[in-house]
């Protein structure tokens, strides 16, 4: 009796399934990692950003003469600080890109780092995604981190401060849950 293309090709699927499944099994995880303890911390930084002088943080690397600055790229290296003061203690830089979105309205979408030089958390990082319109508040998702924020994940909420033709200050208020003590162990 002949058999049906059909049962030919059940065949061949169940029987690469099969190879598939044993594959997977014959190669097991060769490590694995426990996340350790589960932090929360909310604390308040602030961005400083100057845009005339030597001081310069910001530079528009794309600018496309377009109605409410569409498709324009903005890039920056900033100060971040302890207060609102110029004088306030250095904690590290805030480093990302303006990407304007909107053909319609003044609206970014802002990927940054703020990258911790100094102070509680110095050689970690916060990386930050999110939508930033014409107003200078906005709330972004906190994505990543590294060195203290292992795993981290949160949101950081924006107040403008000053606003100048000069300079801009913005408090960054942080609100992060993150897992120090991360062990990795070895499987056999």
């Amino acid at each position: 009796m002949a058999s049906s293309p059909h049962s030919s090709s059940l065949f061949h699927h169940l029987l690469v399934f099969f190879l598939l499944l044993a594959a997977a099994t014959a190669f097991p995880v060769t490590s694995e990692f426990e996340l350790g303890i589960q932090k929360r911390i909310h604390f308040r930084v602030y961005f400083h950003e100057t845009f005339i002088g030597p001081d310069n943080t910001t530079v528009t690397v794309v600018n496309m003469s377009l109605p409410y600055t569409f498709g324009n790229i903005e890039i920056y290296d900033t100060v971040l600080r302890v207060g609102p003061d110029e004088s306030s203690t250095f904690l590290g830089r805030v480093q990302g890109a303006g990407f304007h979105v909107s053909m319609r309205e003044e609206v970014m979408l802002v990927p940054l780092v703020l990258v911790f030089t100094a102070g509680k958390f110095v050689n970690s990082t916060l990386t930050v995604i999110g939508r930033l319109d014409a107003s200078g508040n906005s709330e972004r998702a906190i994505v990543g981190g590294t060195g203290v924020f292992q795993y981290a994940w949160g949101k950081l909420v924006t107040e403008t401060v000053t606003s100048s033709v000069a300079k801009l200050v913005v408090a960054y208020d942080v609100y992060v849950v993150y897992y120090n003590d991360l062990h990795h162990r070895a499987i056999a």
